[in-house]
C-alpha cells in the first residue's frame, strides 16, 4: 500500500522496472495561502473558461476569453521575449523565442501550447514558458501553429516539425533539446517526435507531458466521472475540438496509442486527480511504457487541468515546474 501523500514530497514510487513506470503522488503545500488562492482560482476557472470555452460560443469568444484569463496569470522576470518568425509548411510562421538574460542558451525547449488545438497562442502560455526559460535557463521557442477550424490535422504536427528543424538548424544539438506541451500541446509533444521519427530525423533527449490528450476515443472513467470536478474542461469542448480536429481515422499519427510508440525519448508525464484528462495521462504512461521506453507519472492531488500554469501564483503549481526542469537537466546530462 502507497504511504500517503506530504506536501511537495512523492508520496509514493512504483519501483523502476522494464515494463513498469516511475510513478509519484503529490499533496498540494498544506498552507492557508495556498489553499485559498487554489479555491479561487478554481471558482473563478469554473465561472469564466468552463462556461464561455466550448459550444454555444462563438470561436472569437472562446479565444477572447482564453486570452483575457491568461493574462491574469503573471510570466516571469529575468527573460526575454521576441517575437519573430521562421519558415513553415504554410509560409512564414509566428513564434515566441524566450530566453534568459545575460545567458547564452545551451539548451532549448520547443513548447507545443495547449488549447484543444483551436485557441491559445504562445502569449496565453507565458506564464510557464517563461519559468522554464527562467529555470533551466534555455531558450524556449513557441510556435504560434496553425490552428483549428481553420486548418484541421495534420497542419499542427507539421508546424511542430517545421519548428524543431528550425532548432535544429540554429546549432542546438538533438541531445541538448527537449519538447514540452500541455493539453492539445501535450498530445502535438507526443505527435511531433512520432513524425520526426517517420522522417528520419533525430530526436530529442527529453519530453515532458502536461495533462496529454491521448485517448481518441473519450471513453475513459475519468473522462466521464471527473466532469463535475474538472473546473475547466467539459465534454461539449472536447467533442467540438475532435469535430475541428478532423484527424482521419486511417492516418498513422490520428490515434497514437494504437501505433509504435518505441522508441521515443525518456518522457516526464504531469497530471491532476481532478481533471477529466487524468486516465489519458495514465494509459500512455502505461502503453509506452509498456513499449520499452522510460515515462515517468507525476499525479497532483486535487489539482485541475493544466494548474502549472498558476506558478506564479501557486506554490504547487511552481514546484511542478521546477520538478520538469530537473527531470530535463537529468536528461541533458547536467
Amino acid at each position: 500500500m502507497s504511504a500517503p501523500a506530504q506536501p511537495g514530497r512523492p508520496a509514493s514510487t512504483i519501483e523502476r522496472a522494464a515494463t513498469q513506470p516511475v510513478v509519484r503522488r503529490f499533496a498540494p503545500p498544506d498552507t492557508l495561502r495556498e489553499k485559498a488562492l487554489a479555491a479561487l482560482l478554481r471558482l473563478s476557472l469554473r465561472l469564466t473558461f468552463k462556461v464561455f470555452v466550448g459550444p454555444p460560443w462563438p470561436l472569437a469568444v472562446q479565444r477572447g476569453v482564453t486570452h483575457a484569463l491568461s493574462a491574469l496569470m503573471p510570466p516571469t522576470g529575468g527573460v526575454k521575449i521576441t517575437q519573430t518568425r521562421i519558415d513553415g509548411p504554410a509560409g512564414a510562421m509566428a513564434v515566441e523565442r524566450i530566453a534568459p538574460r545575460n545567458v547564452k542558451p545551451r539548451h532549448a525547449i520547443l513548447f507545443m501550447h495547449g488549447g484543444a488545438f483551436c485557441v491559445g497562442s504562445p502569449r496565453t502560455h507565458r506564464a510557464i514558458t517563461t519559468r522554464l526559460a527562467a529555470l533551466a535557463q534555455a531558450e524556449v521557442l513557441v510556435p504560434h501553429y496553425r490552428r483549428t477550424p481553420e486548418a484541421p490535422f495534420p497542419a499542427q504536427i507539421e508546424d511542430g516539425v517545421a519548428a524543431y528543424r528550425r532548432l535544429l538548424a540554429d546549432g542546438y544539438a538533438p541531445e541538448r533539446l527537449a519538447i514540452a506541451g500541455d493539453s492539445a500541446g501535450g498530445s502535438l509533444t507526443l505527435l511531433v517526435p512520432l513524425a520526426l521519427k517517420q522522417q528520419g530525423l533525430p530526436l530529442p533527449a527529453a519530453l515532458v507531458l502536461m495533462s496529454p490528450l491521448t485517448d481518441t476515443t473519450f471513453s475513459s472513467a475519468s473522462m466521464r466521472e471527473n466532469q463535475s470536478l474538472d473546473p475547466m474542461l467539459r465534454r461539449g469542448w472536447i467533442d467540438q475540438a475532435a469535430a475541428w480536429y478532423a484527424a482521419p481515422h486511417d492516418h498513422p499519427l490520428a490515434a497514437p496509442l494504437d501505433g509504435d510508440l518505441g522508441g521515443l525519448p525518456p518522457a516526464l508525464v504531469q497530471v491532476g486527480t481532478d481533471e477529466m484528462l487524468h486516465d489519458d495521462a495514465r494509459r500512455f504512461t502505461e502503453l509506452a511504457t509498456r513499449q520499452g521506453n522510460h515515462v515517468e507519472l507525476e499525479i497532483y492531488e486535487r489539482r485541475w487541468h493544466v494548474f502549472q500554469i498558476h506558478g506564479g501564483l501557486l506554490e504547487g503549481s511552481l514546484a511542478a515546474l521546477q520538478r520538469q526542469v530537473a527531470f530535463l537537466r537529468r536528461q541533458w546530462g547536467r
